[in-house]
């Protein structure tokens, strides 16, 4: 399958330009719906491609915990309730961090986890403290 991505002239090309910025990837996608539930705060949200659930989360003002960003505290630990298979699968960073069972279970790191596909996701703020 081959994706041929519109030259800025608007006409198609095959191959010739590259695909769009990470800018322009980075849009919501409107008729999608991420759920995020926070300690307080729950939103249904629009899914943006590419980008972490903990990303997601700050941008539309979700209490999700945070300290690191980088894998290590795990504050941003999360339960995905529907829709993985939607997300990006565990990076080194979730699978030192997490126990296997976790992540069998459905646990995340949401400064981890990117939006890779749309569909129907729920996801549930779940630190351990």
């Amino acid at each position: 399958m081959f994706k041929f991505w519109k030259n800025k002239k608007g006409g198609n090309s095959e191959g010739e330009s590259s695909p769009p910025a990470a800018e322009e990837r980075r849009e919501a996608v409107p008729d999608r719906i991420i759920e995020l539930s926070g300690r307080e705060v729950q939103r249904s949200v629009a899914p943006v491609l590419g980008m972490t659930v903990l990303d997601l989360a700050e941008r539309n003002e979700v209490d999700w915990n945070s300290f690191c960003k980088r894998g290590t505290c795990a504050r941003c630990r999360c339960m995905v309730v529907e829709g993985i298979e939607y997300l990006s699968e565990p990076n080194l960073a979730e699978e030192r961090r997490l126990d296997p069972e976790e992540i069998e279970e459905g646990y995340r790191l949401g400064c981890q986890s990117r939006i890779e596909a749309v569909g129907p996701v729920k996801i549930k703020h779940a630190p351990y403290f």
